[in-house]
């Protein structure tokens, strides 16, 4: 089963991107956007996991939630990635950046001792869009001047998700939830 590891969005903040979303769009870009209901922070990518890595993976997910406590985070800015000049995503970032690194981090060594490969790439970002080319990015660049994201949030818990894939797009399944400390 395909899988991540991730913090979830709460609903206001998915309308807030709901509305980001809507105002941008008037750019014409050559992207698909991410629909709301599945808009996360993603921790860790985990791929292909069988199912016999499901309860050593949650104990993980377990002893990282009981090591980091519940935050407040704060959308912080626009931004593309890998670059604006060869965009592919463009996201949302928050603040408490190196405390999510920390999570993520954790996370990362942990795992490497099941087996997955470290990634050394976390960047605490919410994705809007999948951009297939640079068409109108002079436009969206204007309105992220405009319109700064705006809106804070609570994270409480880390979720295993299962990703399946289909014609759709993807559908996500909690599998798994861990909840921070106070």
């Amino acid at each position: 089963m395909r899988t991540f590891i991730a913090l979830p969005i709460p609903g206001e903040i998915k309308n807030i991107m709901a509305d980001t979303e809507d105002e941008l769009k008037s750019c014409h870009l050559d992207c698909r956007w991410v629909k709301p209901e599945k808009m996360h922070l993603t921790l860790k990518f985990l791929g292909e996991v069988d199912e016999a890595q499901v309860e050593p993976i949650k104990k993980v997910i377990t002893r990282a939630a009981n090591a980091f406590s519940s935050m407040i985070v704060n959308l912080q800015g626009y931004g593309f990635f890998p670059s604006q000049y060869n965009p592919r995503v463009f996201y949302i970032s928050t603040d408490h950046e190196s405390m999510l690194m920390n999570i993520a981090d954790f996370l990362e060594n942990e795992l490497k001792k099941l087996g997955f490969k470290k990634e050394h790439r976390f960047r605490s970002h919410i994705t809007l869009a999948r951009l297939r080319s640079s068409r109108n990015i002079d436009c969206i660049e204007r309105k992220m001047r405009i319109h700064p994201p705006q809106g804070c949030f609570s994270l409480n818990e880390i979720i295993l998700f299962q990703s399946r894939l289909s014609g759709k797009g993807a559908a996500y399944q909690p599998l798994f939830k861990a909840s921070f400390r106070p």
